[in-house]
């Protein structure tokens, strides 16, 4: 959904048509809406939206660039067109990071991807990323969105002061996680070559007194991946932006308007009420129902909940369901600490990519977790997107 920074108080989300993914992503089930105002234990972080995006990710990048030598002149490139990340980490006035644990529920990004006079139409389609800040300074991938479209500049009187809200799917935080912004690059080979140093996704700000962090490499940005702030060439790596701003604003769920995936109680029976029943005290891991992301790596991140005060290590079992034989089962071990949920990766064998890439609505499958001797199963569903 496109609006102008002036008309956003009140609105309905809904997602672009999304492309095959190109970089490490882990989905979860289930597209979600704002939660309703009233006792909606909702808040929001990062950028107040407050500043049109006026700056580029190709042009305003804090990288020294390379000077391409041509017959009489030298061209220069101001960095590698290839997968780039984007956070905020200081905002004046402002919290960058997620002030407790939850869920996003809500993406709000100003701006919009720039197509450059006789240049082919370009790359839209973009992510959202969890990532855990690292001591050293930079950050860790933890969890990358299913994929997004951002508007085209000029096209449906798109601009650097319009707002796109995305929701994203089950897109869990801890507390001083950022919330980034994540593109694939979108360098077009050729002679001469289109967007050497990537799309210019128009979605920075000029704001006195922030800081914004990037981080650019093909392949580099993906889940897990480590974005140390001592990672640094003149055409990629990391890199700090002083006086520029993220354009995105996150909306965080807690409590009874997160999801159990995500920490949250939505969706459960409180005490006494219908539904409500008294158990023996179970293992201390929770698995929900997903549908979970394959990456082009064959990896897919399954979502678990430890409760606080616990480790949970064991074993986990992907079966396939009656009706799906020729998938093969997929056996490994894991340890995740308590308090948090955890995505595990899994490598899913070539049986259930092929029949995932057949049956678009994906490929169910039994989750067992054996844990202290005792068993969690779940159904999940594992999709190519």
């Amino acid at each position: 959904m496109v609006m102008s920074r002036l008309g956003r108080s009140a609105f309905q989300l809904t997602v672009r048509g999304v492309r095959p993914v190109a970089v490490a992503v882990c989905v979860i089930a289930g597209v979600l809406g704002v939660p309703a105002a009233s006792g909606a234990e909702v808040s929001t972080f990062g950028s107040s939206l407050s500043v049109p995006a006026t700056l580029d990710t190709a042009e305003n990048l804090n990288y020294e660039g390379t000077g391409i030598a041509l017959p009489g002149s030298v061209f220069h490139i101001p960095h590698d067109g290839a997968d780039t990340a984007l956070w905020d980490v200081a905002i004046p006035a402002l919290s960058a990071s997620a002030p407790s644990a939850g869920q996003v529920v809500t993406v709000s990004l100003e701006g919009c991807a720039r197509q450059p006079s006789g240049a082919p139409a370009p790359l839209t389609q973009i992510h959202f990323q969890v990532l855990s800040p690292l001591p050293g300074g930079g950050a860790q991938v933890s969890l990358t969105s299913q994929p997004f479209d951002i508007p085209v500049c000029g096209a449906a009187g798109a601009s650097g002061s319009t707002v796109t809200s995305y929701a994203p799917i089950n897109l869990c935080v801890a507390q001083g996680n950022y919330v980034g912004f994540n593109d694939e690059g979108g360098f077009v080979g050729g002679a001469p070559p289109q967007y050497p140093a990537g799309v210019p996704y128009q979605v920075i700000g000029a704001v006195q007194g922030a800081s914004m962090d990037s981080f650019i490499r093909g392949g580099g940005t993906n889940n897990g991946s480590t974005m140390a702030a001592s990672d640094r060439t003149n055409h990629d790596g990391f890199a700090t932006n002083n006086n520029e701003e993220l354009m995105l604003q996150s909306t965080l769920a807690t409590g009874a308007d997160a999801l159990p995936v995500c920490g949250g109680t939505k969706g459960v029976p409180a005490p006494g009420s219908a539904g409500y029943s008294q158990s023996p005290a179970g293992p201390a891991l929770r698995v929900g129902k997903q549908t979970d992301g394959i990456n082009h790596h064959g990896i897919a991140s399954i979502a678990m909940f430890c409760h606080a005060g616990s480790v949970c290590a064991g074993s986990l079992t992907l079966s396939p369901l009656t009706g799906h034989g020729r998938a093969r089962s997929v056996h490994q071990s894991f340890s995740i600490a308590g308090g948090k949920t955890t995505h595990v990766s899994v490598r899913v064998p070539k049986s259930v990519v092929a029949l995932a890439r057949k049956h678009r609505k994906g490929v169910p499958m039994r989750l067992t977790a054996l844990i202290a001797g005792r068993a969690v199963v779940q159904t999940i569903q594992l999709r190519i997107f």
